[in-house]
């Protein structure tokens, strides 16, 4: 049900990631030979818009041809030829897409903080495990994190880390409670991922935002988000060669935000806009096939007055493929030797 959910998820943002492109070619006054609702054959079509639209026989994801976009196409444009269309223009209509991805997380999470949502409260514990290292040590809900081992602690990840890099095992945390303040000796354990913690919870209070600051935010909270895919893909890229994080691998991050989806209306809005953007910072790579590549060919055409000569361009997208193959080859083998790991031991 999970994998079913993700990829549904992944198909309605794949279209609406093609929707953009066709959006910003219509208004330069170019039309689409066609725009197709999923891929496979086409089970039916219809025209609307001044184009043809289909429906394919994979409800997956969406794609375009663009009028004019093939050279060798002898098909008459009813509208202005994508070739004929300035490098500037060519450029935004290939842009559009990495921008709508990012414009629909914005969207997302704007509808989210301004409908209302849980979000966290500083430094603030909101819960102690009973019988937890944290409960041991005598923290309480309502205490607020000031700082570990003497360093200042201003956010919950710098918390996090800091216990995770504990001197000798254990960590002095001091703690604002009330008008005093109190230092408690705590020593962090190990989940069953291998990750260090001591049982307590950060603190989420309910917030509904106007509008105006319900978009300032989440333009604001798209940046912390792409922060976290950069991490995670450093972590995923390590992984295979034994990184610290040994269990983040694609599949525990597909499943961890598939289950969150599952868990909650605001898990799945959040997970949608996560998920968006890492389409837009996908297609934003400078390779030959995705859009970032195509901006590049596009500069070069517009800054030495003609396209890069043919030969070049195929060598590129083979050296795009294979790298590609790597890349999924590299993060395969981090998946099977977390496997072996988990069922053969170190």
């Amino acid at each position: 049900m999970r994998a079913l959910l993700a990829l549904l998820a992944l198909g309605v943002l794949l279209t609406a990631h093609e929707l953009a492109h066709l959006l910003a070619a219509r208004i330069f006054g170019t039309r689409a030979v066609v725009f197709s609702f999923g891929i496979g054959p086409p089970l039916f079509r219809f025209r609307a818009l001044g184009q043809r639209w289909a429906l394919g026989a994979v409800p997956f994801g969406g794609w375009l041809r663009l009028e004019g976009e093939n050279p060798h196409d002898a098909t008459r444009a009813s509208g202005v030829p994508f070739a004929a269309l300035s490098a500037g223009r060519r450029m935004l209509v290939f842009a559009a897409g990495p921008l709508g991805s990012w414009i629909l997380a914005v969207l997302l999470l704007t509808t989210l903080f301004a409908v209302g949502t849980h979000h966290p409260v500083g430094t603030t514990i909101g819960g102690v495990d009973p019988g937890s290292p944290a409960a041991q040590a005598g923290f309480r809900p309502g205490d607020r994190v000031v700082s570990v081992d003497g360093d200042p602690i201003q956010r919950w990840s710098q918390l996090v880390e800091a216990l995770a890099h504990a001197a000798d095992g254990s960590a002095s945390v001091t703690v604002a409670r009330g008008e005093s303040t109190a230092t408690l000796v705590v020593t962090p354990q190990l989940d069953g991922e291998g990750r260090p913690h001591i049982g307590i919870r950060q603190l989420y209070a309910f917030e509904r935002l106007p509008p105006a600051q319900a978009l300032r935010r989440a333009i604001v909270h798209t940046g912390v988000v792409v922060q976290r895919i950069f991490r995670e893909a450093g972590a995923l890229l390590a992984q295979p060669w034994g990184g610290s994080d040994k269990n983040r691998t694609v599949g525990a991050l597909v499943w961890d935000a598939a289950r969150a989806a599952e868990a909650s209306l605001d898990g799945l809005v959040r997970a949608l806009a996560a998920l968006s953007l890492v389409l837009s910072l996908f297609f934003a790579l400078p390779l030959p096939a995705l859009d970032g590549g195509r901006i590049l060919l596009t500069l070069w055409e517009a800054a030495m007055g003609h396209p890069l000569d043919g030969r070049v361009q195929t060598l590129l997208q083979t050296l795009s493929l294979l790298a590609g193959v790597a890349a999924v080859a590299w993060l395969t083998y981090g998946e099977v030797r977390q496997v072996l790991s988990m069922t053969l031991g170190p």
